[in-house]
């Protein structure tokens, strides 16, 4: 295919079938693959794929697998492990990394993030089921016991404070994402390798540059599978809507990371990892190879030194960005700070 100068998203939207554009992406992504072997139906709107829709700013990021699995350094100590979603925490924004890892400012639990966490306990717990038993009024039966699971945890037990009608509302609406699942793709055509699996990788520095042990990452994948053609496929559900593909990026990464991962533990370069986005059952895959793999060892080793430095200076700037719209820390960042009035000095108006 000779060169794309038209919208990347669009054009994955409006093709059926498979596509395969090369093109030149950040960090080292060389191809994205839309490939209905790895669906059974594209089921939106012709025009939904023309106009896809962002999230609503109001909505709060869940908590990413893997979070609890790998401890944060104090401040002033060298790192000495990482997961996935807290290497895509520092390229997305170290000021973000130093308030959730560091500080560990709790951010306040939202019932968007209950939802996703009771919509990923259905799911895993569907594939118990048989294949010809994975129907949608099962996933919703499902739905209903990890609802009140998530919510009589501590986490979520105070969201929705005594408001009955607000809780039986978002249960509702969790349903309706729920069935969306369905239409990205069928469960009984499935048979996981492993869900909701955790894994460690040792990455050792043979650039020298340092006297340190090697870098321990871990975290937890929702689900690897077989694909139809034999090759390991990594799945991430995302209870939101699909954002535009640039913004896919971070999450694309510690797909990335755990590609690096299975491909370590398994002899073997996962095939695809993909991202079905229930919101409004749109599903990004990207095709994997060694050379991308080798460059997110890179990128580890790198962002180690990166937080190491930021640990030993206490320097973690803010990068301000679209996706600051969906950042629970935005009312205590300095880069949301009001400005001075004018002829004031900033310490005048503290």
């Amino acid at each position: 295919m000779g060169s794309v100068r038209v919208s990347l998203c669009t054009l994955t939207r409006f093709f059926r079938g498979k596509l395969r554009i090369c093109c030149k992406r950040p960090e080292n992504v060389t191809a994205f693959s839309y490939d209905r072997r790895l669906m059974v139906s594209v089921p939106t709107a012709f025009s939904d794929r023309l106009n896809p829709a962002e999230p609503s700013p109001t909505t709060k990021l869940p908590l990413e697998p893997g979070e609890a699995t790998a401890p944060s350094p104090e401040a002033g100590e060298p790192l000495a492990n990482l997961s996935p979603s807290r290497a895509s925490d520092f390229k997305t924004c170290p000021r973000l990394y130093k308030f959730r890892h560091i500080q560990k400012i709790p951010s306040v639990p939202t019932p968007a993030q209950a939802r996703g966490t009771a919509i990923h306990l259905a799911l895993e717990r569907l594939f118990d089921l048989p294949a010809t038993d994975r129907h949608p009024d099962q996933l919703l039966a499902l739905l209903e016991g990890a609802w009140e699971e998530t919510l009589d945890s501590d986490e979520y037990q105070e969201i929705f404070a005594g408001d009955s009608d607000g809780q039986d509302k978002y249960l509702r609406a969790s349903r309706k994402v729920a069935e969306r699942y369905f239409q990205v793709e069928d469960p009984r055509e499935i048979e996981p390798v492993e869900r909701e699996k955790l894994i460690t990788l040792l990455i050792a520095d043979d650039s020298k540059r340092d006297d340190r042990g090697p870098l321990e990452v871990r975290g937890i994948i929702d689900r690897l599978d077989s694909g139809p053609d034999g090759g390991l496929v990594i799945t991430d559900y995302k209870t939101g809507k699909a954002p535009p593909l640039r913004f896919a990026d971070s999450s694309f990464f510690a797909l990335k990371v755990y590609a690096l991962m299975v491909g370590e533990e398994a002899g073997r370069t996962p095939a695809y990892i993909r991202l079905l986005y229930l919101g409004n059952s749109e599903a990004y895959s990207l095709a994997v190879s060694e050379g991308q793999l080798r460059g997110v060892k890179r990128q580890l080793l790198a962002l180690r030194r990166a937080i190491d430095r930021a640990i030993t200076t206490d320097i973690f700037p803010p990068r301000k960005s679209r996706l600051c719209d969906w950042c629970s820390y935005q009312p205590i960042c300095p880069a949301w700070a009001d400005p001075p009035a004018t002829g004031q000095s900033p310490t005048d108006s503290k």
